[in-house]
């Protein structure tokens, strides 16, 4: 029968690439000492097929050595410290990714004209919290963007927005941000934290002037809004238009202009 295994580092070891299977056999192993697959099936509940299939990943992953007893095969749980260099392994994959994804893409319009004319679609919609940081992440590429912010009610909805924000006042170093911010004790907070960097600028709107979106962002030839719906589930809109992008533009530098 499978032992209790401790919630919080099954997950972590899930997040970091393991499969559920695989996490029970090795902290199994771990516990057990050297065993042999058939015990190792016993102690986890998990077919002895499965078990052997699941222990040959575990040992191409560097979390599991094999040694022999006599004419038995026995598995042997490694040090968790190998984790490090499993680690390691990701961020080289990643590297690796990341250095190719330019050649990738233009591969892949080369290959499927249509990839870039169908990705340019007017209008794009996106639902919850993933879907959302997708456009503040494109949005604090560009160069230069613009922002009407219902700040305290992002950060509500958004909790790990001020962190996107200083990241990439860190990494893009092109990146000029303007906001006209809905007053408010949070966004004071927040506001003044932000400005330390010089490419951050900020209004407080006048009072005639209410936020209700959560954020209206205006950057590269596009217009996003980011709202709550009735549920209070969070969404946005990315309208991909450069005459109407430049017509919100101008009306925010005009109220910029009349704002102290």
């Amino acid at each position: 029968m499978a032992s209790k295994i401790d919630k919080p580092i099954k997950n972590y070891l899930i997040d970091f690439g393991l499969t559920d299977k695989e996490v029970t056999v090795y902290l199994t192993l771990l516990k057990t000492g050297p065993n042999t697959i058939m015990n190792l099936a016993r102690e986890t509940g998990i077919k002895r097929s499965t078990t052997h299939n699941t222990v040959e990943e575990l040992i191409k992953k560097g979390l599991v050595s094999q040694t022999n007893y006599g004419e038995r095969r026995m598995l042997v749980a490694e040090d968790p410290k190998k984790l490090e260099f499993l680690m390691e392994q990701k961020r080289w994959d990643m590297r690796k990714l990341e250095d190719n994804l330019p050649d990738i893409v233009k591969s892949i319009y080369d290959t499927v004209p249509q990839a870039r004319e169908n990705s340019e679609v007017g209008v794009k919609y996106y639902e919850g919290q993933n879907g959302v940081k997708s456009i503040y992440i494109e949005a604090l590429k560009s160069k230069e963007l613009r922002s009407y912010v219902n700040m305290e009610e992002v950060l509500k909805a958004l909790p790990d927005n001020g962190e996107l924000f200083l990241d990439a006042q860190i990494k893009n170093s092109e990146l000029i941000l303007k906001e006209i911010v809905q007053d408010s004790e949070i966004a004071r907070e927040h506001t003044s934290q932000f400005s330390k960097n010089k490419r951050y600028m900020y209004k407080f709107s006048p009072k005639s002037l209410s936020i209700s979106a959560l954020d209206i962002l205006m950057f590269d030839g596009k217009v996003a809004i980011v709202s709550l719906g009735h549920d209070t589930k969070v969404s946005g809109m990315v309208l991909s238009s450069q005459y109407y992008y430049e017509n919100m533009k101008h009306l925010f530098d005009f109220v910029w202009d009349i704002i102290n």
